[in-house]
């Protein structure tokens, strides 16, 4: 799938991990044993990580591959940061100030990662810093590496059509582009 198209259908999942985002449940009752939620949590973060990781080595070992499951996982893994956040201030609200919406959530996801940090929503209780050095951690070391590969591959792309067109005017396939003359205005004063 090329195109329009491969955009169409990345920008339709994208909408979808968003929508699941807003309209998943989480006033369900897992277990009252901190113990038990600690191990989901660090599970499901655990998923993210090898989920980012995997697509992060596809992109480096297939040269031909495109961005499009790394940026699904990207925003899966903010996404997911962002309820964790929302699901510990839903079940303990003394552990953050000011967050109560999931909108909220991932505002502060948003400013952690970009390590913004306005300061009007933040964390107080211990279990919520946790989260956040984990936040900080994962951005560091999982996060930054798959934005480095997105950005190396949207690099050696545009390397790879430049030289095909320079190569392809070379052996006159294709007819060199015009330079447009730049004219300078020169004021009659």
């Amino acid at each position: 799938m090329t195109g329009w198209k491969r955009w169409l259908r990345l920008a339709a999942v994208l909408a979808i991990v968003l929508v699941l985002y807003f309209t998943v449940p989480v006033s369900f009752e897992i277990s009252s044993n901190d113990l038990v939620q600690l191990v989901i949590s660090l599970t499901a973060l655990g998923l993210l990580a090898a989920t980012v990781l995997v697509e992060v080595r596809h992109q480096l070992v297939e040269d031909d591959r495109r961005i499009d499951g790394l940026v699904i996982a990207l925003m899966v893994a903010v996404l997911g940061f962002a309820l964790g956040f929302y699901v510990l201030a839903q079940r303990n609200p003394d552990q953050f100030v000011d967050l109560d919406t999931r909108i909220d959530a991932l505002y502060f996801t948003m400013a952690t990662l970009l390590t913004i940090g306005y300061g009007d929503v933040h964390a107080t209780g211990q279990a919520a810093r946790t989260l956040v050095l984990i936040q900080m951690v994962f951005n560091v070391v999982i996060l930054a590496t798959a934005a480095s590969t997105i950005t190396t591959r949207i690099r050696t792309q545009a390397e790879k059509r430049v030289e095909a067109r320079r190569a392809a005017e070379a052996d006159g396939s294709l007819p060199p582009r015009r330079r447009h003359e730049r004219r300078t205005h020169r004021n009659p004063t």
